[in-house]
């Protein structure tokens, strides 16, 4: 079975990109499938307002101009490029991150893979009908749409840089570090001093997170909070005043190491539990082999793909 990844550029500090690329590179490692990476398009203009009109316009010539340069991947990993004109066959998969708005490809057999819930980023989405979807953890919530089926098993694809993360030259604790990312909305709770980290580069963030004794995330679902975690740092998520804690993971094992608000009883949980969490991502790291290989069983089952 051939599977079309609709993916950006590889950015290392962007989980998205980093578990899209990931995918392919995992797929291509399972006997008779293949995968490719397709470069996204200009997928809509907006004319709801002159502002919207401007910044679509805008992205949408962006996304044109990359399209004539070949997309960034990941030197170590198997993930060949194919345009969008090359997506013809119709016993072939497409998968589309959620955030993707329509079918861009106009593919036939279309997965979306939500790695956060529809709608999240741009307060609309445009799905088709009977599609395939997949979850990517617990965080995210039961989604049904038009005759299409969300599967019962989560696609969950990891890559953490361990070599990176980790308590190895660590250096005495004077600081306090931040991230806002998809949380700018949330009331500011980190002290004035406190080192943001956004936009540093892997190696930067160790750096500081080596040197804190507390990281704080707006963001309910970064990576960044674990990171904090491997490098032996107090990690705490401000919680989402709509959200409890069973909501915003209900697994349990995906909030080892973390602290959802201040309060004593989330800080002693937290620490309790942060030597779990390094065994815990080796673990997931394992499991994200067998996550593909059953997604792959399910999708050519769900569209009778021979």
């Amino acid at each position: 079975m051939k599977v079309f990844i609709y993916a950006p550029d590889y950015d290392c500090n962007s989980g998205g990109s980093v578990v899209l690329h990931r995918l392919c590179h995992l797929i291509n490692q399972v006997e008779g499938h293949d995968a490719y990476l397709v470069p996204r398009k200009a997928e809509r203009i907006k004319f709801n307002s002159k502002k919207e009109f401007v910044s679509s316009v805008k992205k949408a010539l962006s996304v044109t101009i990359k399209r004539f340069r070949k997309i960034k991947v990941h030197p170590a990993w198997h993930t060949p490029v194919c345009m969008a004109s090359q997506v013809k066959e119709s016993n072939a998969v497409v998968l589309y991150p959620e955030f993707t708005f329509g079918n861009p490809l106009n593919a036939k057999n279309v997965v979306r893979w939500f790695l956060h819930q529809p709608g999240h980023f741009h307060r609309e989405f445009q799905f088709g009908a009977g599609e395939l979807y997949f979850k990517f953890n617990s965080g995210i919530k039961d989604f049904e749409y038009c005759y299409s089926k969300t599967s019962s098993h989560e696609l969950k694809v990891i890559y953490y840089p361990l070599d990176i993360y980790n308590t190895k030259g660590v250096e005495e604790r004077t600081i306090e570090s931040h991230i806002v990312r998809k949380g700018s909305k949330k009331n500011k709770v980190h002290k004035d001093n406190s080192v943001p980290i956004d936009g540093m580069s892997h190696h930067e963030v160790a750096e500081i997170l080596k040197k804190s004794k507390r990281f704080v995330s707006y963001d309910d679902y970064t990576a960044y909070s674990l990171f904090a975690v491997l490098c032996g740092c107090e990690s705490v998520v401000v919680p989402n005043n709509n959200m409890t804690k069973e909501q915003w993971y209900p697994n349990e094992t995906d909030r080892y190491g973390l602290a959802y608000g201040f309060d004593d009883s989330e800080l002693e949980w937290a620490s309790k539990t942060m030597h779990k969490v390094l065994e815990h991502i080796e673990q997931e790291h394992r499991k994200s082999f067998d996550s593909v290989r059953s997604f792959l069983c399910e999708t050519k089952k769900h569209f009778n793909l021979i």
